[in-house]
């Protein structure tokens, strides 16, 4: 699709050539991805909206120990909402990156709901070199001990989403590495954006893990009040319904083989 029937007036008149092209292949991905994988998109927007009803719910603050740790959970779906868009126009490496760091916003808020005390060592990170020691024994050393403790799965995924996106290696790069060869010539070049459906829904189906992920620890940490919304409950109900239906329906669309068994031991 030319890019004058994706932009806008605006966006014709104001980018650049080059940017402008890459610009309309990320947009027209986005558009293209949401069509190709309808209930994909489904299942993210109904999560997404569980994820706004219970911040909602938490918003009247009974308890003011919980206002700054759900401020760190709204940062998580913040940077959830950008990665959704980067994954659905085909930058998974970018979308990998910030899934990891909005498990690490979700992991934080965690910590400070379990130990309110630890918000004051938060706030006050960067108030003297001693302060700013602390922070780093709590926080930053021995995240599977103390930042995640409790929370595996999500160490899983912050681990994952480092490699795969946040740092610079093999693994981050090689979706988007092409060789072209010919008889006088090899080219080597990155693509800025574009994944093959077989690689991307399957992948897409992961990041929607990811998030549900991060959401089942919010309704954990605020479970006393989220509990009682009889509608949030029903909502969650219908993603769990959905997403094992999804997770079938991709099985069988991409025939993806069921996982190694492990070899018993002779």
């Amino acid at each position: 699709m030319k890019a004058e029937h994706i932009l806008v007036k605006f966006e014709e008149e104001n980018l650049p050539d080059e940017y402008r092209e890459y610009y309309a292949a990320k947009r027209n991905n986005f558009f293209a991805t949401i069509q190709a994988a309808p209930f994909v998109w489904a299942a993210f927007m109904l999560l997404d909206e569980i994820w706004i009803r219970e911040l909602q719910n938490m918003r009247t603050a009974i308890d003011t120990s919980r206002m700054f740790p759900l401020v760190l959970f709204m940062n998580g779906h913040a940077k959830i909402r950008i990665g959704l868009e980067l994954a659905f126009s085909g930058c998974l490496p970018e979308a990998y990156s910030l899934f990891r760091d909005a498990t690490e916003s979700v992991a934080h808020g965690h910590r400070l709901f379990s130990d309110p005390e630890l918000q004051k060592l938060w706030l006050s990170k960067y108030d003297d070199p001693n302060a700013l020691d602390r922070f780093m024994q709590e926080f930053w050393h021995s995240k599977e001990d103390k930042l995640f403790d409790g929370l595996p799965e999500l160490y899983r995924l912050w681990k994952r989403y480092s490699e795969w996106g946040s740092h610079a290696n093999p693994i981050s790069i090689v979706s988007r590495f092409v060789i072209n060869e010919t008889p006088k010539h090899i080219e080597w070049r990155l693509n800025y954006t574009g994944v093959e459906p077989r690689m991307l829904v399957p992948a897409l189906f992961e990041v929607l893990l990811a998030f549900h992920v991060m959401e089942v620890v919010l309704f954990g940490d605020c479970h006393d009040r989220l509990k009682l919304d009889p509608d949030l409950v029903a909502m969650r109900l219908k993603f769990e319904r959905d997403k094992e239906e999804l997770r079938r329906g991709i099985i069988r669309t991409f025939n993806i083989p069921p996982p190694a068994s492990l070899s018993s031991a002779p």
